[in-house]
């Protein structure tokens, strides 16, 4: 699919976790995700890294629950599960009590949110492994050329890796190593240590070959200027609104504003300092278009519900535990995540064209000396085509063939048996027809 399309996919998707914290909406949306890799992998080293990011997410997760029991430090919720030790930390690490009461409410508030980190995680590892790093940095703005780079280049970063350590250790084994304990680690990460930074050293090389950050306009003193300006209005004007509220919304209105238009120019100035070309555009397809569609009515639903209040997108355990609502027409909605998987899969790689096994000759007949065209026979194609001519210019006459037998043509049972090639090379007078 396009590009553009997995953007707003992802978009889509980020914006229905932040809009729907319920357990049972985000699972819908992990397996969404799970499904829309399923359809859409291949083999690359991107496509293999989402196993990473699946268990990283799940680990996380784990985490996220753990630290959510021991550091609770006191009674949150009525559902009692078990009794730790209390532990008080002193106030200069934050006054926090490990241990204590275990509640239920606890529990089901640490998975929900471990929840949610590993489906933001998953939707990224499957954003990252079915989009191309290169052809994402083309649409990035002209003036966000250099940051879009250094981010594609931090994203890839995670499958090299992966790669370099499968070679690394493949080499090290066929070696005799076997990995065990850390002390068996350092031939694994003194290699991709040493790897890692010869890598780093070509890639700047190469950047700096291709004259990357070489713009002569692109560091006036004016639009730097106004890049700052417009930075510095925004954040007075997030100040403003932090501090005072309600009452300053005017002032904090016209800083924003006037900031974000001295940034826009700013950036619109840098960005015609670059100058971008495109080999081969993407095509467009009817696809893209029901992708983008089912994204936008993802969000319209769950905008809509989250406004009126209805569909429980929310769910709070404490202070006392309750299961998570469903609705559904946000159950609908956040199934058409999975819409990239209905309307199509990658198409698989062309298969090489399948060899038919050599066909058996039969056995050719034993060869003679001469035919009845007059065309001499030899085992060796070379030496077949060297007796022929020396046959056609001694015996013009018997170049043509005739349909019936010619001379010097005589009876099989009469004919000598065939001499060899070596013995034909050797022995000139054989050459000449039987007296």
């Amino acid at each position: 699919m396009h590009t553009l399309t997995w953007l707003i996919w992802l978009s889509a998707a980020f914006l229905a976790i932040v809009l729907a914290p319920n357990p049972l909406y985000l699972s819908l949306i992990l397996l969404a995700a799970v499904q829309v890799f399923l359809a859409w992998r291949s083999d690359s080293p991107m496509a293999r890294s989402f196993g990473l990011f699946m268990r990283a997410g799940a680990y996380v997760c784990a985490g996220y629950v753990l630290f959510s029991l021991i550091t609770v430090g006191g009674a949150r919720g009525t559902t009692v599960l078990v009794s730790l030790p209390a532990l008080p930390l002193p106030a200069w690490l934050g006054g926090v009590v490990l241990g204590g009461p275990i509640t239920a409410e606890a529990l089901a508030w640490g998975f929900t949110r471990g929840l949610a980190i590993w489906t933001l995680m998953v939707i990224f590892g499957a954003f990252n492994a079915l989009v191309d790093h290169h052809r994402l940095l083309r649409l990035a703005p002209p003036s966000l050329f250099h940051a879009g780079l250094a981010i594609t280049i931090a994203v890839a970063f995670v499958p090299a890796l992966l790669r370099s350590i499968s070679e690394i250790g493949q080499a090290q084994r066929a070696r005799g190593h076997r990995f065990g304990g850390p002390r068996s680690w350092p031939p694994l990460v003194a290699p991709l240590l040493a790897g890692s930074l010869e890598r780093s050293v070509q890639l700047a090389e190469a950047l700096d070959a291709r004259g990357y950050g070489h713009s002569a306009r692109a560091g006036t003193p004016g639009r730097q200027a106004g890049r700052a300006l417009g930075i510095l209005l925004l954040g007075v004007g997030v100040f403003v609104w932090l501090y005072y509220g309600q009452a300053a919304m005017l002032a904090t209105g016209g800083l924003l504003a006037t900031g974000g238009l001295c940034l826009a120019l700013a950036m619109r100035a840098l960005g015609s300092a670059t100058r971008r070309s495109v080999y081969r555009r993407e095509r467009w397809r009817r696809r893209d278009s029901l992708v983008i569609a089912a994204a936008a009515a993802v969000v319209t639903v769950l905008v809509s519900l989250r406004l009126t209040g209805r569909g429980e997108l929310v769910y709070y355990p404490l202070p006392t535990l309750v299961a998570p609502g469903f609705d559904l027409w946000a159950g609908l909605a956040l199934l058409l995540l999975a819409t990239p998987a209905v309307v199509g899969s990658r198409e698989p790689p062309p298969r090489p064209p399948r060899r038919r096994p050599a066909r058996e000759h039969a056995p050719a007949p034993p060869a003679t000396l001469h035919d009845p065209a007059g065309n001499l026979r030899c085992s060796h194609a070379g030496g077949t085509r060297m007796l022929r001519a020396t046959w056609r210019i001694l015996m013009p006459w018997t170049n043509s063939p005739r349909p019936g037998p010619s001379w010097p043509w005589r009876p099989p049972a009469t004919r000598r048996p065939r001499p060899s090639c070596a013995a034909v090379t050797r022995c000139s007078p054989m050459l000449s027809p039987r007296r």
